[in-house]
């Protein structure tokens, strides 16, 4: 007897020689190349012996705990909360990143006056709102953000369920229309609030309505930054994001129709609102404003015409995009500020457009409860699509993101900009894409062009009163091109994933045919469906040794395994709870009762009184994908366990994760041994059995 057998431990060898070949397969002839030879020799381990083992396998080494340290409020902890104390005081490149991000931030300036006069409009406030939000918020999230490429402003989809909101709880404008259509009645002062379809004596303006939400946006996200719900970004999946936007874009198109064809037309809310929108158009087609409609038409070609065929072939011989959008706005603010065209053809304009920068006004704190279900959905939805953006330049760039940094640094900003006049802030998909071709490097771009966008405010803005409604709306049309087409997206979807593509076509039908909030629930309900069921569904399967080595796999996928005499191995993926246990017995009963000619039958009883012809004479349970088990769980795996004992049937448990050992272990399933791999429990079997013979 050697030194080992006087231990009395059973060593464990790969291929019972004390070694195994590192199977390696040639990519051109698919056969295995030359084996390495791994040599393997160790005791054979039960899981219960691991904590107490050292390098050498020895016992008797006792593991010790580590005491958490409360530790105190660190600079490093400032600097996480505002990290722009690190990168913009410490770390910045003066000499050479600041000429690139002057450049990134006034390229982004340009873009954002077109773009947010036109988006405020969305929101049903003034158009120079559109250009506030991207001054306040926008230096807030610049010294507190983590992405450095996101150009933060107002974005079409926000501003657009922003102003369904405000037109839902602002009244003033409809009382002071009321009671100036009847000035001389006497009680039609006072009937003018109570006949608005509201309870509160309160007359709210559209900008407070607007604020107040931005102020509960904000609210909701620093909320969820202190829960650490970052992780909801997970939730909107980039299918549910494209069909989600992709359909919220169809609103947006619908409510600049009327700016478009320069029509009045009835706002509609709640099921099929879209298609009794187009109705009314065709209702309303002979009261069309053709002058309007041919400056919409005009603008919207050339538009166009300059993004398909002239854009790229410029933008090459040029070190910073040609701002088309903007030249459209200055040609048509001069052409209708030094002609009669807007009074000869009924030409809808802007109007008064107030210089300087907002007031600080608190919003109506009142109004905060009322809105706060509609404030929670445009907080998510303005911070899943932030994140999109800014994940996809992290990865690209090869920088991290804080998912929850991100949070309060948007929640803060929003919570500042509603003291301004704000609308709920968001990352531009086509601002942010600009902002880093042209060579931003970090948010130093964003605040030059805050700093630019001041001057705008101060001195240039009102320059634009002249300009034309159906001006902005065809350059909302236009810069919604791509979301639009994002439908063609859904047949690429389909043919990787069906559940993927019955999730985007779901949510785009129910944002289009029924509301935007609507579809956003719908989208996230059939999306954790498919999580669900897909849980419930579980993976087993069989599984074989390759010869002479400890690799154990799929013997449906692999020809070369060989089922162990005597021992059936039972792979199972996935979670075991209250929605899958019967499932699970149902396939283990199903495996258990394959045919091999080897192994002498054994009867188990199952608990509907049928009865199932095992031939295995020990089972080992290969659980390394159960990640997650349950009470209920528990319970079915623990009857099943005494099911196979009861036959005669050994049960090993092998590379079981720790919180699934914790839960088996206090659970005391009978006879079951753990093992921290397939071929120790195999080994061990084995070793019982010479010793038995």
């Amino acid at each position: 007897m050697d030194d080992d057998d006087k231990k009395g431990c059973m060593y464990l060898d790969s291929d019972r020689n004390g070694h195994r070949p590192d199977l390696r397969y040639s990519r051109v002839m698919g056969k295995m190349s030359d084996p390495v030879m791994i040599n393997v020799k160790r005791p054979v381990y039960q899981l219960d012996d691991l904590p107490n083992c050292n390098a050498n396998g020895d016992m008797g080494l006792e593991a010790t705990a580590k005491r958490k340290k409360v530790s105190k409020l660190k600079w490093s902890d400032v600097k996480t909360v505002v990290p722009a104390i690190d990168w913009l005081f410490t770390n910045y490149n003066w000499s050479e990143d600041f000429f690139k991000d002057f450049v990134a931030g006034f390229t982004v300036a340009v873009l954002n006056i077109p773009q947010g006069m036109a988006y405020a409009m969305l929101g049903n406030v003034d158009p120079t709102v559109g250009l506030y939000m991207a001054i306040m918020p926008v230096i807030v999230y610049s010294l507190m953000g983590t992405s450095r490429h996101v150009s933060m402003g107002s974005f079409s989809v926000v501003c657009l369920m922003t102003g369904k909101v405000v037109s839902t709880y602002a009244n003033a404008n409809a009382s002071a229309n009321y009671i100036n259509a009847d000035s001389t009645a006497g009680t039609i002062v006072d009937q003018a609030v109570s006949l608005q379809p509201h309870h509160e004596d309160t007359v709210y303006t559209s900008i407070e309505v607007a604020t107040a939400v931005t102020l509960m946006v904000g609210l909701i996200q620093i909320l969820m930054y202190v829960f650490r719900l970052g992780v909801v970004c997970t939730i909107l999946s980039e299918t549910l994001v494209s069909g989600f936007t992709a359909g919220a874009a169809v609103h947006v198109v619908t409510s600049q129709m009327k700016e478009l064809l320069g029509v009045k037309i009835d706002n509609h809310n709640g099921l099929f609102q879209i298609v009794l929108t187009y109705y009314d158009i065709g209702e309303r087609i002979r009261d069309v404003n053709f002058a309007t409609i041919t400056v919409s038409f005009i603008t919207v070609v050339l538009l166009l015409s300059y993004n398909m065929y002239l854009k790229a072939f410029i933008n090459k011989r040029l070190f910073m995009p040609v701002p088309i959008e903007l030249i459209t706005i200055v040609i048509g603010t001069a052409l209708f500020q030094f002609t009669t065209f807007s009074e000869d053809y009924q030409i809808k304009l802007i109007g008064e457009i107030e210089s300087g920068l907002p007031d600080f006004k608190p919003p109506p704190v009142n109004l905060l409860m009322n809105v706060i279900i509609d404030s929670a959905i445009i907080a998510i939805v303005a911070y899943s699509i932030t994140m999109s953006m800014a994940l996809l330049f992290s990865e690209k760039l090869k920088y991290t993101i804080d998912t929850n940094q991100e949070l309060l640094a948007q929640g803060v900003g929003n919570v500042f900009g509603s003291f301004f006049s704000c609308l709920p802030f968001a990352a531009s998909l086509s601002r942010s894409a600009t902002q880093q071709t042209v060579g931003g490097r970090t948010q130093m771009a964003s605040i030059v062009s805050a700093g630019l966008l001041v001057a705008v405010v101060l001195w240039i803005g009102h320059l634009f009163q002249p300009l034309p409604r159906c001006v902005l709306a065809s350059i909302t049309i236009v810069a919604l091109k791509d979301i639009l087409l994002q439908v063609r997206d859904v047949v690429r979807v389909w043919r990787t994933s069906k559940a993927d593509a019955a999730i985007w076509i779901v949510t785009y039908a129910t944002v289009v045919l029924v509301e935007i909030d609507v579809g956003l629930l719908a989208g996230v309900t059939i999306s954790l469906f498919f999580v669900f069921s897909q849980g419930i569904g579980t993976g087993v399967v069989v599984l074989g040794r390759i010869p002479e080595t400890d690799l154990y796999v799929d013997m449906d996928r692999y020809r070369q395994a060989v089922e162990v005499p005597r021992v059936r191995i039972v792979h199972y993926s996935g979670s075991l709870n209250v929605t899958n246990r019967n499932v699970f017995r149902d396939k283990v009963h199903s495996v258990l009762s394959r045919y091999d000619g080897q192994l002498a039958p054994i009867t188990i009883s199952i608990n509907s009184g049928k009865e199932t012809v095992v031939r295995a004479q020990c089972v080992v349970f290969d659980l390394s994908g159960m990640h997650y088990v349950d009470s209920s769980g528990l319970t079915m795996f623990a009857r099943l366990v005494d099911q196979l004992n009861e036959a005669g049937l050994l049960v090993y448990v092998a590379a079981v994760s720790g919180n699934v050992y914790d839960c088996m272990r206090a659970r005391q399933l009978g006879t079951v041994q753990f093992f921290p791999s397939v071929h120790d429990a195999v080994e061990y079997y084995n070793n019982l059995e010479e010793l038995r013979a």
